[in-house]
């Protein structure tokens, strides 16, 4: 790819990770008060992207038929999953065991930022309706993986609260699709479509100043373990990526589709990680490590891998 297009990805990242960093001033300052966070992401999560949802996806001719809708969807379950079983035994190396934080390190390594950071970046480099109507389709799979796959390797997969998948972002995109399949989205007034996208204009940057001052919060928290910020980033951002290639390359999907994986290979670990840690029986102060180490490492590799990633399979 050329250094023109590298740059062109750069500059599509960068404002990504400066609206992060106003997030992160904002805690500092006191501008943004820790008790309003909640209230906050329960509106981003509730109203906001379901909204944003809608917009992209009813009456989006890429996700109209339930098959590649289904691959993606699977496509999006199987890679994670196998990035956090992959994750879990690579932890040994650094001497991470059971109860001192090698399951949180497999978790917290293999479910990478698939939305919040993923949606702007997918929507300036491909502006076009189609591929965020594919990445929202992708997350199914991801959301399954999530309450299945990582918390379940927490709890005890017995015990995988998998029913929390069924959450309203979940909800919203099978509401979407259902609309698709059976051809009512033509019945929804432009009115109604107007609003969806003046609300869901909101919801990823308020979701990415809140990350930001979210990572605020957690730097200087616990003692930095060396090994795992050395070893989450080469995981994360520098050997589990190429899994998602893989199936961009070889796999016969969309163009929609290769987009999508080659933008979630280049993504950090996800900040709700730490939640899942905490309210799991995970050890927190691992997915802390493994958060901000991959975060920082990803301002420089997310454009090289995302540039590389496009160029190799022609989307």
């Amino acid at each position: 790819m050329s250094n023109l297009d590298f740059l062109s990805i750069l500059s599509v990242a960068i404002p990504v990770y400066l609206t992060m960093a106003a997030g992160a001033v904002a805690r500092r300052t006191g501008l943004l008060k820790p008790e309003a966070d909640v209230s906050l992401m329960k509106l981003s999560v509730m109203l906001l992207t379901p909204a944003l949802i809608i917009e992209r996806v009813v009456g989006n001719e890429s996700v109209m038929n339930i098959g590649p809708v289904a691959v993606a969807a699977g496509l999006g379950f199987t890679l994670v999953a196998l990035s956090i079983g992959f994750s879990y035994f690579v932890a040994p190396i650094i001497g991470l065991k059971r109860g001192e934080g090698r399951r949180t390190f497999g978790v917290a390594c293999g479910l990478q930022n698939y939305g919040f950071v993923a949606i702007p970046i997918v929507t300036a480099l491909f502006p076009d309706k189609g591929t965020l109507g594919v990445l929202f389709t992708f997350t199914l799979g991801v959301e399954i993986a999530c309450w299945t796959a990582g918390v379940g390797m927490l709890t005890g997969f017995d015990k995988a609260p998998w029913r929390l998948a069924l959450n309203a972002p979940v909800i919203t995109i099978l509401s979407s699709l259902a609309l698709n399949f059976t051809g009512l989205h033509g019945y929804i007034p432009a009115m109604a479509h107007n609003t969806f996208t003046m609300l869901g204009a909101c919801a990823v940057p308020l979701a990415v100043l809140l990350i930001g001052a979210s990572i605020a919060d957690l730097i200087g928290q616990e003692r930095m373990q060396w090994k795992v910020a050395v070893l989450s980033p080469v995981l994360r951002l520098g050997v589990l990526p190429f899994g998602f290639v893989a199936a961009a390359y070889y796999l016969p999907v969309t163009t929609e589709l290769k987009r999508i994986l080659i933008v979630q290979a280049a993504m950090p670990s996800a900040v709700f990680n730490i939640m899942i840690a905490r309210m799991y029986g995970g050890h927190a102060p691992t997915a802390v490590q493994v958060v901000i180490a991959t975060t920082v490492v990803s301002c420089v590799t997310t454009p090289i891998v995302i540039a590389w990633g496009l160029k190799l399979v022609g989307a």
